[in-house]
């Protein structure tokens, strides 16, 4: 996760590719910090800052630390069984709290809102 806000002064990456646009559902991004915070009252979805996505080798298990959130295409994480939602997992920081708080939270990254 990139920790400038601005995307306009990003220069294409070597390897990888930078994505924008995705929100954090059941968490938000503490951007002072880098990682994973709860969320603000009222607050059902939060924007994510520009992620970069690099080729690595696949791991057997994440860092500590690391809460390896699932990635959907659609806010109805079930998809059909045409056009499944769940796309990638993507590790993010925890923070303070165990990654085993963040699956309880149900946080998710996703691609689209519904409305």
């Amino acid at each position: 996760v990139l920790e400038q806000e601005d995307e306009q002064g990003l220069q294409a990456p070597k390897d990888g590719a930078f994505i924008r646009g995705m929100f954090l559902e059941g968490a938000r991004w503490d951007i002072d910090n880098g990682c994973l915070a709860d969320q603000k009252p009222m607050e059902l979805v939060a924007s994510m800052p520009v992620v970069h996505f690099k080729p690595v080798e696949a791991k057997k298990k994440a860092a500590k630390g690391t809460y390896s959130c699932p990635c959907y295409m659609y806010p109805i994480r079930t998809g059909s069984r045409e056009r499944p939602s769940y796309t990638i997992s993507v590790d993010l920081k925890s923070g303070q709290f165990d990654p085993d708080y963040w699956i309880k939270q149900g946080t998710a990254l996703l691609l689209s809102l519904a409305n």
